[in-house]
């Protein structure tokens, strides 16, 4: 044996198991992972290379050494020093397990269970691995106890019995169940148990393994690559070459198995022996010996016993060519004498009772195998000749033990020995046949001789020499089994075995012993075995009974007893697991058996009709066969029913009109004179049948009286039986009208011909193949069979029709168990028949009286109404759910097929189609129907009381997937509220259910069997047999969870109240935890339930339910300890991207105690008690664990990663204080970085895998969203410059396809959409999006429900399309290239929180700086190319012009380059002159976004210019020359489209009382405006700025707006006023633009606007009440005041005498400007409201002011023009002046910001030049400056 230390795979090193870094691959997981039926475990790196372990192989090829003892010679000992030397498990005191207690366990039990202390050690370690789940499994506390009543709304007093069946009374607290955990005693025999349980699962999987050597897959699952590479290396350590697939597993020598056969028939005699053991003589702690161990010790001895039997029987049934060895037969009937204690097992508990009947079968079918009954009788035919000498035949002793034993057993009562008993009568009888032919012979040659020598006179005198046996008369031919003939005395008696015989057959009744045992081993939900290993066992009697047929013949008995076999009791729902049998199945063989054909279905053709049922029983059975390549043999019983040879009925008493033939043979014979009808009509009703096919026998025709008294006849009449029987079914429904020769059919028939036409229906439809790529079309050789039950009827009938019409009277009639049986061979007959016909189904159940409808209540509720279920009526109970659960399927897969007509191929005509007739009005009143008669068996499933538990968990288990399928169906795709939704249909029954069970009104009797199913799978005990009935109970398991999340989940999608179901579903959180620990197959379902509890109870408005404390501290502990680890050692991602998704919804959606725990690795008890911070992080948290796994980020399978990451993200983003956590842990902050500096561009990615860029991008935007969190908290302590300068040196990725959402194929979705409604003209594409029900993942399901098209569209051929190309295919490629956009867009919203982040750390970077520049042009560039008008895309554009003008304003403040700066303006223009109709509604947004940045970036540029020589070229980052002339063309494109054309738009939608613009509008353009002139070298362009203008009458609108401003006002306030005023302000600094102005009549317009009366009050000031006032104000001040000084500065004296008129105009304002400036102690004219306020805007005026007056004062003394005077007071106000200049403190406390800029002025300190002179504030030094600028002006003036 392999030396175990070596072996890392089987036990590897003990400290990462301990730490739980490693998971042990125990027994059990691996016996898991074989009986998987998905197959997926098996598919697991861990498994493959668990099994190609060289220490693990040798335990298959060494049975008993996987647990054997330690010996002196064995290296355990030594190997177990080594494992928990402190070399390899460092002792650490703080570590959750103390190394020497693992190693005194280990010996401990090593000692007492009598193994190697390796196994000991491995046992403990698994022990210590699984307490979570241990305690999850535990004894139930008084708190959940409490928790179920209240979910069930049980009183106080009904304390037990809350579910029916299940008694759950405890008086334990929660606390002293962990108390009692924790003890030494009880942890010690949880590790007796563990070692139990390995045991069992170690023998388990030997015999899994076998299975798979032997039928080349395993018992559960189709085979796989895995499967077979597992095979291959197990083949290979037998020595077994397996190089030549092709080959049957039969080429395994029966050398090798012979000898595995001794090596295993040896270890059953210890298994037999340790069951019978007392446990306490064997254990030395007395402390386990307890009722419960005593019996799991058995249990475990009798289950290795069981699993080492069916090895044996499967390698004897692989080496039947040759005859076991005598000493094999000997160890194995010697043994048979120690199993008749199997007769006593059923006094014992039921799991050691369970296993009664599986071990009487192997013992009984091995003992057949031993025997080799088909090779004895080929023997002794003379066929084959003995090969060795050592074959058990050759041997008396062997024989005479052999007839001892099955003498003695059968004596002792042992009744399944039975069928050995009578399988021996054949043999004794050839050796007995044998031995007097071989008897006579030597007579007669010794006869011979006598008469030859008395002839001859010659005496026989012996030789001298040695005698010469080849001589011998006596001894020539004698055979080796004549003495156990001899020594028996039969071998003249022969009357002992034929006694044997008769006791069989009369009084132990084999046949039905066989019946029994058959129906045990058959492909039905309580089998034993798994279909393929029963087959082979009922093939041993079906051996049987071919060779025993010659003394028994064809009786009702052996009939049985071969219908037993064949069938082994599967029924019609059990077809499609037959119908995946291999081809070593029994209805295989007996189909290609000579001797069953022409024995028994032969015998019972040749019977009927006259005997029925055996008949059609037989063909029944056997047209189920599975269907095999080059094999046509399934199609016999099909054609042997369509052309069947004869016929035999009894002919009337007063029939006469025959003659007899070949009246010489004595045979009875005769022939027909006359035509003789089958069926003749009444003679009133012959012109009905005029059509219609009577099966008239033809005068002549040949037939024999079968007996000597009376008219049973056997007729050489070929006809089709299938033909006779639907005309007979039909006839039987009007009697009166027909005279039948065959007589009226009985209940019983009806059911048999129904029955029949049912499998053969179904198998047909099984038999078309629709996984290949085939579209799916109805079966022809279904509708053929259909045809043909029709052929005989009327044009108007059919046999589908006749079988409805015989539903409808069976229904109307009273019931009876035979007329039930007809009822469920109906509800068959529909079920099959649905896929080829379903319009015919779905018409037929409309007016069909079984369900409930509008008008009248069901006849099913009345048929199934009692308390106590028979057989038969659950029988019909199960029918009609799967009829049901096949309809709603039919409901959801025709939805569009029902609505389009297409053509599936060239010769189908439009009219086949089979939904004709068929509306949804049919579809949604049957399905509500279907959904109300659903909701009540599930309501009553808690009330009725079943034969057995097994028929409550099929009922569970197909009724509650129908409710899910109609409420998933309904609304996980399409719009429900749409008139056009494909699921309309639908939405009545989903909405009955939805209100069932989440409406107000619901009441707890409904929720309680899905409560009963979880609590009741949280009791179940593990079985490694009896695979059917463990799957039924797991099945309604998983039914229960997804029922229960998708009710959670469509509350949640429709935003409907679900307190009611939700409150219960919390309180049963405890046994849905302790589902995950109970079996691998809930975990993922539990966990997905829990998830839409979290996700429901975080979207109450007061405070959530708290998972936690449902949970419970304990369980909670222990339920995240478990899920903690994953799916480890299996390592399979979709079961551990489950739980991540689980983790990061507790962390959003305010489970503050949960996600603690998930965070911190503490309870909140765990956190009271330690010294530590309560948030501080335990090293075993699972946020510890998710930063070690993303240590390895590139070696991750992707899909986890996302999962990992999206619960990093959750915890930073929900959970601030974890950044703390993830600072410490810097190592994956590395390997994140290297992640991303390693990522290909998308582009390139897709190529080969559009999936894989798809998730790369999405990994890139998670780990940027980590970055900027960690930015944004390292900025905060003031540490982010050194992390933010690192990365930007890994941003490649990032600044490359950040921002470009690249991925979207728009031609793809155009085409695809146009050609999908083309093809489907009744639906859209878009009835297929998938709704938020369910989350959604990246890949071929994201968009799209292609799994749902794929049911519905399957009839279409161009759905496939040839070579895949079809629809399909361009769905899964919508569906991957919108998972890349998504991907994508997630990607950009990332790096935008990263790239700001980034800019706010490093501001003064000037790498950065050039990468926002860069990111900038980016979004710029990205927006012009036009993708989609999706609603999403409009977003990202958006979005992207929002981040462009951050960064701009970011980067204005770090003085970039003015090339750079160019640079962006002409992307930023491109994007700005692409959009014709800028200020429509869909536009306007994003428009006043990048008139925003147009704003920011002329700033910018002008400020950059300021440091550069204009008049040369800059240069951009790419090094290209920009020019002045094209910054300058650029800008005065800008001027006109943005300006001018803009500013025209605007006024012109104002005029029209357009809601999309606001003033807010013409405030950009004006600021746009003013840094258009701000550019150097625009003084230049002053011609083209005035032709510009002119182009768009621009000035001309300005005007018009500012006369209307009145009209125009927004709540008294005339803004436009200001806003045209300011417009005309920033134009009139150009002297061209000016003269223009004045050309234009603007201060006429000035004076005579309606807006100039309002300005002449004397309540216009800055400090008015109201809004107008002050608005007046500003339009004088910032524009009427500004304006005239520009023009005057460009006219002179041209325009002085009109400049003074105006001012004169409007003396208050003139008088006011004065007057705001007295000083304080001179207030004698100052108004109250103006008293000691200063406004920046009243120094500006006065500055204004003074300069004009002063201007036209110099003009007027020039005398150029009659200029006017203007009234204006300058000694007074330059007095004034003088007292506020010189009063410093007086004017700061004055001094008043009227809006947000002056106030963030008053903010800012003043410079240190400004301070000297006074100033404190930037505010302050500003209007100072300005006072002493005026009273320089001033001063001038007087002097």
């Amino acid at each position: 044996m392999a030396e175990p230390l070596a072996d890392q795979l089987y036990l590897p090193p003990l400290e990462p198991c301990l730490k739980g870094e490693t998971i042990i691959l125990s027994w059990k997981l691996v016996a898991s992972a074989l009986m998987d039926p998905s197959g997926h475990r098996q598919s697991s790196q861990a498994v493959i290379d668990f099994f190609n372990d060289p220490l693990v192989q040798s335990f298959f090829t060494s049975p008993s050494s996987a647990f054997e003892p330690s010996s002196d010679k064995s290296t355990h000992h030594r190997t177990f020093e080594k494992k928990t030397a402190a070399i390899h498990v460092t002792p650490t005191p703080n570590d959750k397990y103390d190394i020497n207690v693992i190693k005194t366990d280990a010996l401990w039990l090593s000692k007492n269970a009598r193994i190697n202390e390796v196994a000991a050690l491995r046992v403990v370690v698994i022990e210590y691995q699984s307490r979570a789940a241990s305690q999850l499994l535990g004894p139930i506390s008084k708190q959940d106890v409490a928790s179920l009543r209240a979910a069930a709304g049980a009183g106080n007093s009904q304390t037990s019995n809350i579910i029916p069946g299940l008694s759950l009374t405890t008086n334990l607290d929660a606390s002293e169940i962990q108390a009692d955990f924790e003890k030494p005693e009880s942890r010690r025999l949880r590790i007796f148990q563990t070692y139990l349980s390995e045991r069992r699962h170690y023998a388990a999987t030997n015999d899994y393994v076998f299975t798979l050597m032997l039928q080349e897959k395993l018992p559960t699952s189709p085979a796989t690559e895995a499967s077979s590479s597992i095979r291959k290396s197990l083949l290979d350590v037998y020595g077994i070459s397996s190089k030549q697939s092709q080959k049957s597993t039969a080429d395994i020598p029966t050398k090798t198995c012979h000898a595995l056969i001794a090596q295993y028939i040896s270890l059953l005699p210890e298994c037999i022996q340790r069951a019978w053991t007392s446990l306490e003589s064997v254990v030395d702690d007395k402390g386990l010996v307890t009722e419960d161990t005593q019996e799991l010790w058995m249990h475990t001895s009798l289950t290795e016993m069981l699993h080492r039997m069916t090895i044996l029987f499967q390698l004897l049934d692989r080496s039947s060519d040759s005859f076991v060895s005598d000493t094999i037969a000997q160890q194995w009937f010697s043994l048979v004498n120690d199993l008749t204690f199997l007769n006593r097992l059923q006094g014992f508990a039921r799991s050691v009772a369970d296993l009664t009947i599986p071990l009487q079968c192997l013992a009984c079918v091995i003992s057949l195998k031993m025997l080799n009954l088909p090779r004895m009788m080929a023997f002794f035919e003379g066929e084959i000749e003995l090969d060795t000498d050592n074959e058990y035949l050759a041997t008396s002793t062997v024989l005479e033990q052999i007839h001892d034993v099955l003498e003695g057993t059968v004596t002792l009562g042992s009744v399944y020995m039975v069928p050995v008993l009578f399988a021996w009568v054949p043999i004794v009888h050839a050796m007995f046949s044998s031995y007097q032919d071989r008897a006579e012979k030597r007579d007669t040659i010794q006869n011979q001789k006598a008469v030859e020598n008395y002839d001859s006179n010659t005496q026989m005198v012996p030789s001298a020499g040695r005698r010469n046996s080849a001589g011998s008369i006596t001894t020539i031919d004698k055979r080796r089994y004549d003495d156990f003939l001899i020594n028996k005395s039969l071998d003249r008696d022969f009357e002992r075995v034929q006694l044997l015989a008769v006791v069989s057959l009369d009084e132990l009744h084999v046949f039905d012993v066989i019946t029994a045992l058959s129906s045990h081993l058959g492909p039905t939900d309580h089998s034993i075995f798994p279909p393929s290993v029963g087959s082979r066992m009922r093939m041993t009697f079906l051996d049987l009974l071919k060779a025993t047929y010659q003394f028994v013949g064809y009786k009702a008995e052996p009939l049985t007893a071969l219908l037993s076999t064949l069938s082994g009791s599967h029924g019609y729902w059990d077809i499609p697991t037959v119908h995946e049998a291999s081809q070593d199945d029994i209805l295989s063989c007996a189909l290609n058996d000579r001797v069953v054909l022409e024995t028994y279905l032969q015998q019972a053709l040749d019977r009927f009709p006259y005997e029925f049922a055996p008949f059609l029983t037989l063909c029944r059975t056997l047209c189920c066969s599975p269907t095999l390549p080059d094999s046509s043999s399934h199609e016999r019983i099909t054609k042997l029913l369509e052309k069947t040879p004869t016929l035999t009925f009894t002919l009337p008493e007063d029939f006469t009109q025959y003659f007899l033939a070949n009246e010489e043979e004595n045979a009875n014979a005769f022939r027909f004179a006359d035509d003789f009808p089958l069926f003749s009509p009444v003679s009133n009703q012959k012109r009905l049948v005029e059509e219609e096919e009577l099966f008239i026998i033809p005068a002549g025709t040949y037939a024999r009286f079968i007996v000597d008294e009376g008219k049973i006849a056997w007729v050489e009449y070929e006809h089709s039986a299938l033909a006779l029987l639907g005309k007979r079914l039909e006839i039987n429904l009007a009697t009166n009208r027909y005279h039948m020769a065959l007589g009226a059919l009985t209940l019983d028939d009806i059911t048999e011909i129904i029955s029949l036409l049912s499998t053969l229906v179904r198998t047909e439809v099984l038999r078309t193949p629709e996984s290949d790529g085939k579209t799916s079309e109805p079966s022809e050789a279904a509708l053929a069979i259909v045809a043909e039950a029709s052929r005989a009827m009327p044009r108007n009938k059919d046999i589908i029709s006749v079988v409805c019409d015989t539903m409808d009277a069976l229904l109307d009639a009273d019931q009876d168990p035979f007329s039930m049986g007809a009822l469920v061979s109906c509800v068959q007959f529909l079920h099959a028949i649905l896929p080829i016909c379903p319009g015919r189904v779905w018409s037929y159940m409309g007016k069909c009286t079984m369900l409930q409808s509008q008008s009248q209540g069901g006849r099913l509720s009345r048929i199934i109404g009692n308390l106590d279920l028979s057989d038969i009526q659950f029988n019909l109970l199960a029918s009609t759910i799967r009829l049901f659960s096949e309809l709603v399927d039919s409901a959801m897969t025709s939805s569009v097929h029902r609505k389009t007509d297409i053509k599936i191929n060239h010769r189908q005509r439009s009219v086949d189609n089979v939904w004709l007739g068929v509306s949804d009005k049919i579809i949604t009143q049957i399905t509500l129907a279907i959904s109300q008669t659903a909701v009540d068996f599930l309501e009553s499933s808690s009330t009725w009381r079943f034969a057995t538990g097994l028929d409550r968990m099929t009922l569970v288990r197909d009724v509650v997937p129908i409710l899910d399928k109609i409420i998933y169906h309904t609304f996980s795709m399409d719009d429900i509220s749409s008139p056009t939704a494909l699921m309309s249909a639908l939405q009545p029954a989903a909405k009955f259910i939805v209100d069932s069970f989440l409406g107000s009104s619901a009441g707890s009797l409904r929720v309680l069997p899905l409560l009963g199913t979880l609590v009741a799978a949280t009791q179940e005990l593990e079985s490694t047999i009896y695979a059917k009935k463990v799957q039924v109970f797991r099945d309604q398991t998983v039914a229960v969870l997804r029922f229960a999340t998708s009710l959670v989940r469509v509350a949640n999608y429709s935003d409907r109240s679900s307190s009611t179901l939700e409150n219960q579903l919390f309180k049963m959180t405890p046994y849905i935890a302790r589902l995950c620990a109970q079996d691998e197959i809930f975990k993922g379902q539990s966990i997905e339930l829990l998830e839409s509890l979290v996700v429901s109870a975080g979207k109450t408005i007061g405070e959530p339910l708290s998972l936690l404390g449902n949970l419970g501290p304990q369980t909670s502990r222990s339920f995240l300890q478990l899920i903690s680890i994953l799916d480890r050692p299996f390592n399979q991602a979709q079961e551990a991207n489950r739980i991540w998704r689980f983790f990061s919804t507790i962390v959003r959606n305010r489970q503050q105690w949960m996600a603690n725990c998930i965070l911190t690795g503490k309870t909140p008890r765990d956190a009271k008690t330690s010294n530590g911070k309560a948030s501080e992080t335990s090293s075993s948290s699972i946020l510890i664990s998710a930063l070690t796994r993303l240590g390895s980020l590139s070696k991750l399978d992707q899909s986890e990663a996302l999962s990992i990451l999206d619960f990093i993200t959750s915890a930073q983003n929900y959970w601030p204080w974890t950044i703390f956590t993830l600072q410490k842990n810097m190592s994956f902050l590395s390997e994140l970085r290297s992640f991303v500096r390693e990522l290909k561009p998308p582009s390139v990615t897709s190529r080969t895998s559009v999936l894989q860029a798809c998730n790369e991008a999405r990994l890139a935007a998670y780990i940027a969203e980590i970055f900027a969190m960690q930015l944004f908290h390292l900025r905060q302590l003031g540490q982010a410059s050194s992390f933010a300068k690192e990365l930007t040196q890994d941003l490649d990725y990032y600044l490359r396809d950040g921002v470009e959402v690249s991925g979207y194929n728009r031609g793809l979705h155009v085409n695809f959409s146009r050609n999908f409604s083309k093809q489907y003209p009744s639906c859209s594409l878009d009835n297929f999006k998938r709704t938020l029900l369910e989350p959604k993942s990246l890949g071929t399901e994201f968009y799209y429900a292609l799994s749902s098209a794929d049911k519905m569209l399957k009839f279409d051929p161009s759905w496939i399309g040839p070579r895949n190309t079809g629809f399909r295919s361009e769905m899964q490629m919508a569906n991957t290239n919108l998972s890349l956009v998504d991907a994508q867009v997630s990607l950009y919203h990332a790096w935008e929180f990263l790239l700001l982040e980034l800019s706010t750390c490093l501001p003064d970077n000037d790498t950065l700086r050039k990468q926002a520049l860069q990111v900038a042009r980016q979004c710029l560039e990205a927006n012009q190319e036009t993708q989609s008008h999706d609603q999403v895309f409009e977003r990202l554009a958006e979005s992207r012009v929002n981040l462009a003008l951050m960064l701009a304003q970011k980067v204005a403040q770090s003085s970039p380059s003015a090339g750079d700066v160019a640079q962006l303006l002409n992307s930023l223009w491109a994007t700005v002159s692409s959009y014709q109709e800028s200020y429509t509604p869909q536009n306007i947004s994003i428009y006043r976004t990048l008139l925003r940045l147009l704003y920011v970036t002329l700033r910018t540029l002008a400020q950059s210019y300021g440091s550069t020589d204009f008049k040369a070229s800059v240069r951009d980052s790419h090094g290209n020359s920009i020019s002045p002339a094209t910054v300058s063309q650029t800008v005065l494109g800008i001027l006109d489209t943005v300006v001018s054309k803009g500013f025209r738009t605007v006024v012109a939608l104002i005029h029209e009382s357009d809601t999309t613009v606001s003033s807010s509008d013409i405030i950009i353009i004006n600021a746009i405006l003013q840094a258009c002139l701000c550019i150097p070298g625009m003084d230049q362009s002053q011609t083209q700025i005035l032709n510009i203008m002119a182009a768009h009458d621009a000035i001309q609108a300005a005007i018009s707006l500012y006369s209307w401003a009145d009209k125009l006002a927004e709540e008294g306030d005339p803004v436009y006023g200001e806003l045209a005023l300011l417009f005309l302000l920033e134009l009139s600094a150009l002297p061209l633009v000016a003269e223009q102005l004045a050309c234009d009549g603007l201060l006429d317009h000035i004076t005579s606007a309606k807006l100039a009366t309002y300005l002449r009050r004397p309540n216009v000031s800055p400090f008015a009440d109201h809004i107008g006032p002050q608005r007046c104000y500003s339009i004088w001040a910032k524009g009427i005041v500004p304006i005239l000084l520009n023009m005057l500065s460009a006219l002179g004296a041209t325009i002085a005498p009109e400049v003074a008129y105006v001012l004169n105009q409007f003396p208050n304002l003139m008088q006011s400007s004065i007057d705001r400036f007295e000083a304080p102690d001179d207030s004698q004219r100052r108004r109250p409201r103006d008293v000691a306020f200063i406004t920046p805007l009243a120094v500006s005026e006065i500055h204004s002011l003074a300069l004009i007056t002063q201007v036209l004062r110099v003009l007027r003394t020039k005398n150029v023009r009659d200029i006017p005077t203007v009234e204006w007071d300058s000694s007074a106000l330059l007095e004034n002046v003088d007292w506020w200049i010189d009063h410093r403190k007086v004017l700061r406390e004055k001094l008043v910001a009227l809006g947000p800029r002056e106030a963030e002025w008053k903010r800012i300190a003043a410079s240190d030049t400004d301070k000297r002179r006074g100033s404190e504030s930037r505010l302050e030094a500003n209007v100072v400056d300005q006072l002493e600028f005026v009273r320089i002006v001033l001063d001038e003036g007087l002097e």
